[in-house]
Formats: C-alpha cells, sequence, structure tokens
C-alpha cells in the first residue's frame, strides 16, 4: 500500500498538555473515596478496558515508509511507524513553470551582463570619448542584467525547488519531516486527532488548535482501519493520563462538546447524567436519549471519538448503577 497523503503541516499555537481541561465548567474537586470509587467502578473499568485492549489486526498490505535514518533518538521512542504519509504537490506545475522561468530569466540575465562585457571591452579601444558615451548604458546593462539574473535564481532556483515532507504515525505519537528538520509529538500532547471514515479518502486530522491538517489513504477497507486503528491509539494513549482528572472532577473538552462526570455540556445546553435515559450508538455516531428529546453526535467531527465515546458511556452507566 502506498504512502498516504497530505497538504499542509498543522501549525502549533499554545501549549498542548492542558488539551482537555477547560476552566470554564471546572468544578470542585471531589473527595478521595468518590474519585476511587468512580475509577474502580466496573462499567468504567470496562469501557476502559475495552478502548486500551481491544487487538487490532492490520493488513499486510500496509508497509509504512522506513523512518528517516536521522530521526532523533528521541522521537524513536515512540515506536515503529504503523503508517506513513508525504506531502501533495498540489502545486508541482505551478513549481515547474517558476523553475523553467526562473532558467529564462537567468539566461536573459547572462545575456545582458554580457553585452555590457562586450560593450566594455569595445570602450577601451574606441578611446575616451567613446568610452564616456557608452558608460552610461554599460552601467544600465550590468544592473538590468544583475536584477534579471537575481529574479531568475530566486524563481528558478529557491523559489522553484520541491520541498521534501513526511510525516509518520507510531504508536505513542506521530513524526514530521521538513527536509532535515524533525518534529515529534506523543499523542498525549496532541490537541485534536478526528478520524473520517466517511469521505471518500479514509483520513486522520491532526490539529494544534488552528488548521487541521488531513491526511488521507487509498479508497480501501484495509485504509480504513488503518485510520479507525491509528485514532483508536491516539485515544488509548490519552485516557490513561486523563483519568484521574477526569474522575476529581474536572471537565473535559472535545471540540464544542465538553464531559464531565456529571453531565455534558454543548451549544449552551447542560444535559445531567441523571436525566439521560440511554446512550446507543455505533462507530461512527452516539444517541444520547434525554428526558427532553435526543442528541446526535456524528464522531466524525469529534476529535479523540473513541476516548469520547468510551467517556460518555462510562459516565451514564456509572451514574445508572449508583441511581439502582
Amino acid at each position: 500500500m502506498s504512502d498516504g497523503q497530505f497538504s499542509a503541516k498543522p501549525i502549533r499555537s499554545g501549549r498542548t498538555r492542558e488539551t482537555f481541561r477547560d476552566g470554564e465548567f471546572a468544578e470542585a474537586r471531589l473527595p478521595a473515596d468518590s474519585v476511587q470509587a468512580f475509577l474502580q467502578s466496573p462499567a468504567v473499568r470496562q469501557e476502559v478496558n475495552a478502548l486500551v485492549d481491544r487487538p487490532e489486526r492490520l493488513s499486510s498490505q500496509i508497509k509504512p515508509t522506513p523512518l528517516h535514518k536521522r530521526t532523533p533518538a528521541n522521537a524513536l521512542d515512540l515506536g515503529p511507524p504503523i503508517a506513513s504519509a508525504t506531502l501533495v504537490q498540489e502545486y508541482l506545475i505551478g513549481l515547474i513553470f517558476l523553475r523553467v522561468a526562473g532558467w529564462i530569466f537567468m539566461a536573459f540575465g547572462g545575456l545582458f551582463l554580457v553585452g555590457a562585457v562586450v560593450t566594455f571591452f569595445v570602450t577601451i579601444f574606441g578611446g575616451a570619448e567613446f568610452g564616456e558615451k557608452v558608460i552610461g548604458p554599460v552601467m544600465g546593462l550590468v544592473v538590468f542584467g544583475l536584477f534579471i539574473g537575481g529574479v531568475g535564481v530566486w524563481f528558478g532556483i529557491i523559489r522553484g525547488r520541491v520541498i521534501t515532507e513526511m510525516c509518520w504515525f507510531c504508536p505513542h505519537g506521530m513524526i514530521w519531516r521538513i527536509e532535515n528538520d524533525f518534529d515529534w509529538y506523543r499523542w498525549e500532547d496532541v490537541p485534536e486527532v478526528y478520524c473520517d471514515l466517511q469521505a471518500e479518502r479514509p483520513a486522520v486530522g491532526i490539529s494544534f488548535g488552528r488548521n487541521v491538517s488531513w491526511i488521507s489513504f487509498s479508497n480501501t477497507e484495509p485504509s480504513r482501519h488503518l485510520v479507525e486503528h491509528i485514532e483508536r491509539l491516539a485515544s488509548a494513549e490519552c485516557v490513561s493520563n486523563m483519568l484521574q482528572s477526569f474522575a476529581e472532577g474536572k471537565t473535559m473538552r472535545f471540540g464544542s462538546w465538553r464531559l464531565s462526570r456529571h453531565a455534558i455540556y454543548t451549544a449552551g445546553e447542560t444535559f445531567s447524567w441523571r436525566d439521560v435515559l440511554s446512550v446507543t450508538g455505533d462507530d461512527r455516531e452516539i444517541w444520547i436519549k434525554h428526558a427532553h428529546g435526543r442528541l446526535s453526535l456524528s464522531l466524525d467531527e469529534i476529535p479523540y471519538p473513541s476516548l469520547f465515546a468510551a467517556l460518555a458511556l462510562a459516565c451514564f452507566t456509572y451514574e445508572r448503577e449508583r441511581m439502582k
């Protein structure tokens, strides 16, 4: 299977370790016995274990590009690559045009400089009077030739070059490479990871708070399993680190949605888990039926959808157990 493709690297902004916390809905820290009761609840453990321990067998057709030989040692700690992707040169025709135009400009610039040199030597043999007449045009040819040549160098060599950019998905995070520069992030340091299985080309979305970079793969069943597997790995890596804070009463942000042990928040509305009658769904959508109606959530639009679904089901089931 060939590499995936992407059009831009996501732009990093601000701190990333506070991804799931939101002070707007923060609640007082709960007592230690309440925290432990939640963490040890069979309902909570069942959902967390299902997320962390769910086995995935990827197709043998998936063969990621090996990591670059200059990949830093700290990046190698993220584990062997599961999948890889390369930058889509959507503007390749434009680059070719720039390069051709640049070389044409350099050629004309060279001709003007050659003309200036020839004229200069002619003035040497033409006498002082002749030299005074042509010194202005000669200097003009030199300046114009250097300008045209400089423009050609910019477009033909500097601006027209193809940039090598790649990324790799690993069990514990992802690695980005631009030429010989590397960035790497553990999954818990990535604010938003999306999983779009409904598109013609299944894709993983990565965001650091600004743009979302979509890394798409071929339209095949193994690719769809791969995309889902990557998102589940990311969710599983995050749940272990944030479950304690969640149990203590912290509210977690998932795009426009918020989750806490006690309620779910969206679009200015709050629905207590005590008022929720059922939570059902499939791999791509969740339906939350409450006392006043029903919420429908598309998991393709929610970052860390597997983590969101696991926590929502755990909170609902835990609250049902307490109400018995």
